[in-house]
């Protein structure tokens, strides 16, 4: 059984019933009394502040009164000296100023009439000053430069200006002073404050032990809620211990990203508020930026950091807009540094919001990339400088090729025409050879164009399914020539069935011819080559073609193997051997076989052990129902004459087509241009025109537009006969009129099949 409570006697009872309200007024008294000390030495310290802040006012005034004093004697010096009125615009503008700054210095000093007292004779001095400048200005603008000179050499001036320097030294010695004791007193009360805060917490600690003294002397009056409290503060206490925990883990993690944030230094890193005002700061912004963290803080960035351009753009803010549209927004851009300087940042711009959507606030990292993006804008300009200069050189290439055949034509021509002549043997051995070196430097040409289209991912391959064998037959009869004017031998070694491959037949007759004349070249006279294909099977696939080339000439160095197939390599770099070529032969073939899906590569043992070319070609698909195509072209028969006329500036070239043409049996006049060609149209429409392209006066282009405007002359069929053979001249002529184009020289056959074939469209 619980005993009854003890009772206390009410003598007991009622002083502790009057300490607990005696407690309670006197921490309310206590925190009144402080509050009103505070205030007071709050009022005090704002006083102090508020006449310091007109100190430091008036010094400010002082000096600009000194500079703009100073001013007016400099612009007042300038014109004595040189007499030309435009050295009194700092003159005039101090004078115009001075008055204001005095009635600034007035309505600072207004409250303190000793202040006020000292201003009356620096005004003085200072009307003074003004007025000996001006006579002065009036004796040098009457009088001259002597007298003017004369009069300043009294030191009056001087003197004037000494006293005013006086009189603003005192004013100023006046004003620190009393700076520094308004200082000591604000120091004074804030230390007051200070220590009357300090008593009053430990006097209001006090009274609130021993309040709590009295709660809890009292508790046993709340027994019956001692359990209630007991379990509420359990869970109260577990709830601090819970916010304890977390704000403590919260600041932690706020120091710890801080740090990590202020240790950064190549990225500037930093907050803003809604309007942009920058709320944090980092060290990369000083780096990148060159703000320190007083400058920085609570500026608008938009106004620090974006170029006067951005801004009258509006790209500040149509950034920060797509920011809160978006979430972030880059700004890789121009950007300005603290003192002027332009960089380019790259960066991101992110919106900050808070519980409810609401926008309170954007971040901002950001990096200086200026060496990138001139390393960038340096490669860009490097890039178009190597393109400009490929596009010369292909240009260049053009046009050499273009005016080596014009010279080649006429020759090419002269000889054709030649060979349809009996001539004596000793003739005929020169013209054959003559036109083998004609050949020759032809297939140069195009060795070269070839070049400069693979290069520049020009070349097109009509590709079709094709035999092998018939390829090889076609480049063994173009490259017979060469191997039969060294007396070499070749040996054909074919497989028993047809090899069928999908390739431009023309391209890789050129790749056969190639490696043919290469063997041919580098090997002596009475040398043998061997040419074998082959069929070889691939595991996983339809299985390759394999060409082989191979002699027994001069041989590779083991140690240039690798680059044999390179643009202008030599294979011979001695003086001995006179034909060594340009060393793009092979270059071509590796490239061709390559587009072609193939592969070649080059076997030696070395230096006079002859060279293995091998070539692989993929098989064309067996369940591939297209037809093959045979690259022997058909036997050229009896034509029919036709009228020609020849468009040529070049004598020699005109005289020998039209030479030429008369002997293959048709009808030929020439004219030297376009104008002298409309002339001979007048008179007589012939079937057939061959124009050159490059003419002075009127351009092939240009007459072939005409011809196809008339009705007497739309139907005739145009040849174009230009030394520019690239794909777009082909095109160009073609669009300008022409119904075929040929590049110079013409070979005879050429001229034969076209005719053959206008013969048949005639006959139907």
């Amino acid at each position: 059984m619980h005993g009854n409570p003890v009772k206390e006697p009410d003598s007991i009872r009622r002083p502790q019933r009057m300490a607990e309200p005696f407690a309670v007024s006197a921490v309310i008294i206590l925190l009144v009394i402080t509050g009103f000390v505070t205030f007071h030495n709050t009022r005090r310290l704002r006083a102090h502040t508020n006449l310091v802040e007109q100190s430091h006012q008036l010094l400010s005034v002082l000096e600009r009164v000194e500079s703009t004093i100073k001013s007016a004697e400099t612009g007042q010096r300038g014109f004595l000296i040189t007499g030309q009125e435009p050295y009194l615009e700092p003159y005039y503008e101090a004078i115009t100023a001075i008055h204001g700054l005095i009635g600034e210095l007035e309505s600072i000093a207004k409250s303190d009439p000793v202040r006020y007292a000292r201003i009356a004779p620096l005004q003085d001095l200072i009307d003074q000053k003004l007025e000996e400048l001006s006579t002065t200005l009036d004796v040098r603008r009457q009088a001259g430069f002597e007298a003017a000179q004369s009069m300043v050499a009294t030191n009056l001036g001087k003197r004037t200006m000494d006293s005013i320097h006086d009189q603003i030294a005192k004013f100023r010695r006046s004003e620190e002073s009393s700076i520094a004791r308004r200082e000591q007193v604000a120091a004074t009360t804030y230390y007051t404050a200070l220590a009357t805060g300090l008593i009053s917490t430990i006097a209001g600690l006090i009274l609130v032990v021993g309040v709590l003294y009295l709660v809890q002397h009292n508790r046993h009056r709340a027994e019956k809620y001692a359990i209630a409290l007991k379990v509420e503060r359990n869970r109260l206490q577990e709830t601090l211990d819970r916010a304890g925990r977390l704000e403590s883990e919260n600041v932690k993690m706020n120091q710890y990203m801080r740090t990590f944030l202020e240790q950064i230094e190549d990225y500037a890193i930093f907050a803003m508020d809604a309007d942009c005002r920058a709320t944090t700061w980092n060290r990369g912004v000083l780096k990148v930026l060159g703000f320190n963290e007083a400058d920085f803080i609570g500026k608008d960035i938009r106004e620090l950091i974006f170029t006067p351009e951005a801004i009258a753009m509006g790209i500040p803010d149509s950034e920060f807009a797509t920011a809160a549209m978006l979430g972030s927004a880059s700004d890789d851009r121009w950007m300005m540094r603290a003192d002027g300087e332009r960089f380019w940042a790259s960066g991101i711009s992110s919106v900050v919001k808070d519980n409810d959507g609401e926008i309170v606030g954007y971040s901002k990292v950001m990096r200086d990339l200026t060496e990138r993006k001139r390393d960038q804008d340096q490669l860009a300009e490097l890039a178009a400088k190597l393109s400009e200069a490929d596009r010369r050189k292909n240009e260049f290439l053009a046009t050499l090729a273009h005016e080596l055949r014009n010279p080649l034509a006429p020759i090419k021509n002269a000889i054709q025409l030649m060979s349809m002549s009996e001539l004596p043997p000793d003739t005929e051995e020169l013209r054959q050879t003559m036109a083998r070196q004609v050949e020759q430097l032809i297939r140069l040409i195009d060795d070269l164009l070839d070049v400069s289209r693979i290069s520049r991912g020009k070349i097109q391959l009509n590709k079709e399914v094709v035999n092998l064998s018939d390829v090889i037959k076609a480049a063994v009869e173009a490259s017979s020539t060469f191997i039969n004017e060294k007396e070499q031998h070749l040996r054909l070694a074919f497989c028993d069935e047809d090899v069928f491959v999908r390739a431009d037949p023309a391209r890789m007759t050129q790749v056969i011819c190639n490696l043919l004349n290469n063997s041919s070249r580098y090997s002596d006279c009475d040398c043998t080559i061997d040419l074998s294909l082959s069929v070889q099977a691939d595991e996983g696939d339809r299985g390759s073609a394999v060409i082989v080339v191979k002699d027994n000439g001069i041989g590779i160095a083991t140690d240039r193997i690798e680059e044999i197939f390179q643009m202008f390599a030599q294979v011979d770099d001695s003086l001995r051997r006179g034909n060594a070529g340009l060393g793009i032969g092979l270059t071509l073939v590796k490239t061709l076989v390559e587009i072609h899906g193939g592969s070649v590569t080059a076997q030696s043992d070395g230096i006079g052990m002859g060279s293995t070319f091998t070539v692989r070609i993929p098989l064309a698909d067996p369940s591939d129902e297209t037809l093959p195509k045979a690259v022997a072209t058909e036997p050229i028969g009896v034509t029919k004459s036709f009228k020609v006329l020849v468009v040529e500036d070049m004598k020699a070239l005109r005289t020998i087509m039209a030479r030429l043409l008369t002997k293959l049996g048709h009808e030929v006049e020439v004219a030297e241009d376009g104008l002298s060609a409309l002339e001979k149209l007048s008179q007589s429409i012939p079937d057939v025109i061959f124009s050159d392209i490059s003419m002075p006066g009127m351009t092939g282009y240009d007459l072939a537009r005409k011809l196809r405007e008339r009705d007497a002359t739309a139907n005739i069929y145009l040849v174009a006969m230009t030394g520019y053979g690239q794909s777009a001249d082909r095109e160009q002529a073609h669009n300008s009129g022409f119904d075929e184009h040929m590049i110079k020289p013409v070979d005879i056959t050429k001229l034969q099949s076209l005719f053959q074939r206008l013969s048949k469209r005639e006959d139907r």
